[in-house]
């Protein structure tokens, strides 16, 4: 008995100093900082908070709106800044227009096309408060988001380093590069390629970015990876060299984007919070972030978390295509709706290009199809905020017949499904299954998925209703679908969600 006891005490003594000295092994995790190389950088995991986040808005808007409205294709990048003056812009105007279109999350593009930054940078003079509006676009934008409790995403397209880098590079290279200079010598200084120099102020810029304003999110586009260039040129969308393939891949270097990732990542902990980078295809390896679509859409059920960033306007003229110019015309809400579901149902989620005219307002023509984006999810907005995909992403006919970059815009987006009453799409939260019908048809559905011989057994389904209305509908399951009886009135203008729930 003796012996019992002390044997006892031993035990409850190490558990004691285990506990007070020892840390937990997911506390070592936290705690561990991130290494610039692929493998440890592998060890991020997408955050559980954007999980639930499937629509987001960020706005084109810089010097190149001022060049569309003047309709001068001549202009230089200079001359098009001096006279882009922003004048009505509003941060607060804007993230209310966010939230009335039903966005959960939104940024800037924080950094576009040319030398200037849309911040309050100390690198540069050439910054959006010495030029142009005259206004730290980022950081107003961010701390109205932040007061909505609306993750910030910021955008960073920085294309053609060399000829984009205005300002003192870096800390290591005080060298001043003004927009009129010759910087022809950096785009080949490292043996025919870009040299570090620019690339030191690449880094210097938005890890600068990074620290005033502490986003949630970075979405590299151009400049970062290359690889979408690589695939017009002749890369495989999956990451393979096809036979004859172009080898010339441009971007960011892989010591830059280990150094910058591992950076933004080391601040999130930091900080004390989960960020995420996103970016195209295959510019840096999987598992690290989260993939982009360009304006486009992917087929089938996915097992990662994924993401498209979409143009609101159709590409009728491709010159400068994501700012606002009206020859390129807007997706009207309804398109926009069935695109967000079947990209949600997909796990996927849709960021929205939202571009403002060049003195910071929105067209009247842009803020309708919001307002009626966001009638909709007030109405629907349960089986897409928070969900999850089913095992089943839908049903019906009609699917994406062009994936990938583009996909969605080209042909002035004469590619985009167009949808049917046969056409479902799938999420769920909890014990809450939604089939969202795509169009309405004339009384009642069959659908095939939920029969009886499916995955939901007899006696699985408690109860099915419609999202917005009050009429009880009746329904039936059968061996050839579950059959349900549409109400007489249609509670909004465009998808229809079935609200099915499980026992």
């Amino acid at each position: 008995m003796f012996r019992k006891i002390i044997w006892f005490l031993v035990l409850i003594l190490n558990f004691g100093c285990r506990t007070n000295n020892e840390e937990k092994p997911s506390e070592r995790i936290k705690q561990e900082k991130y290494q610039p190389n692929w493998s440890s950088l592998r060890k991020h995991n997408t955050p559980e908070w954007l999980d639930g986040l499937k629509f987001g808005i960020y706005c084109h808007w810089g010097a190149k709106s001022a060049q569309i409205e003047t309709g001068n294709r001549e202009l230089t990048p200079v001359e098009a800044i001096e006279i882009w003056k922003g004048e009505k812009f509003d941060a607060e105007a804007w993230v209310d227009l966010f939230q009335e279109a039903g966005a959960q999350f939104g940024g800037p593009v924080a950094w576009h096309g040319n030398g200037l930054l849309h911040w309050d940078s100390d690198l540069t003079d050439w910054n959006s408060i010495n030029h142009g509006p005259k206004v730290d676009i980022y950081g107003s934008l961010a701390t109205e988001l932040r007061k909505r409790n609306m993750p910030v995403i910021s955008s960073f397209h920085t294309g053609d380093f060399w000829s984009r880098m205005w300002g003192t590079l870096s800390d290591k290279d005080a060298t001043y590069l003004e927009p009129t200079q010759d910087h022809s010598k950096y785009g080949t200084m490292n043996n025919g390629r870009v040299g570090d120099p620019i690339f030191d102020g690449w880094y210097s810029r938005i890890s600068e970015a990074i620290d005033k304003y502490e986003p949630d999110m970075i979405w590299f586009d151009t400049g970062f990876g290359g690889t979408i260039g690589g695939e017009l040129k002749g890369y495989a969308e999956k990451g393979r060299l096809l036979p004859g393939g172009n080898t010339d891949l441009g971007g960011t270097p892989e010591k830059y984007q280990q150094k910058l990732i591992s950076y933004y990542f080391n601040k999130g902990l930091e900080w004390g919070k989960e960020v995420e980078v996103i970016y195209k295809t295959h510019d840096i390896p999987t598992g690290i972030g989260m993939r982009d679509i360009e304006n486009g859409n992917l087929i089938g059920l996915q097992y990662d978390p994924w993401m498209a960033d979409i143009n609101m306007q159709n590409h009728y003229e491709w010159w400068a295509t994501w700012f606002y110019n009206p020859v390129n015309k807007l997706k009207d809400a309804g398109t926009l709706i069935d695109m967000l579901v079947d990209m949600t149902s997909k796990n996927g989620r849709m960021l929205l290009n939202v571009p403002p005219k060049a003195d910071g307002t929105f067209a009247p023509e842009v803020k309708q199809e919001l307002y009626a984006m966001g009638d909709w999810l007030k109405i629907n907005g349960e089986a897409i905020y928070n969900t999850i995909p089913w095992i089943y992403f839908g049903e019906g006919p009609t699917e994406v017949t062009n994936p990938g970059h583009h996909g969605q815009g080209k042909n002035k987006g004469e590619l985009i499904p167009n949808y049917t009453s046969e056409d479902i799409r799938f999420t769920q939260y909890g014990k809450n299954l939604y089939a969202i019908c795509m169009e309405w048809p004339e009384e009642k559905i069959t659908i095939r998925t939920l029969s009886s011989k499916g995955k939901l057994f007899p006696g699985d389904i408690k109860s099915v209703s419609m999202i917005g209305s009050k009429e009880i509908i009746t329904w039936k399951q059968t061996e050839a679908g579950m059959v349900v009886q549409f109400p007489k009135e249609k509670p909004c203008e465009f998808a229809y969600v079935l609200k099915v729930e499980r026992h």
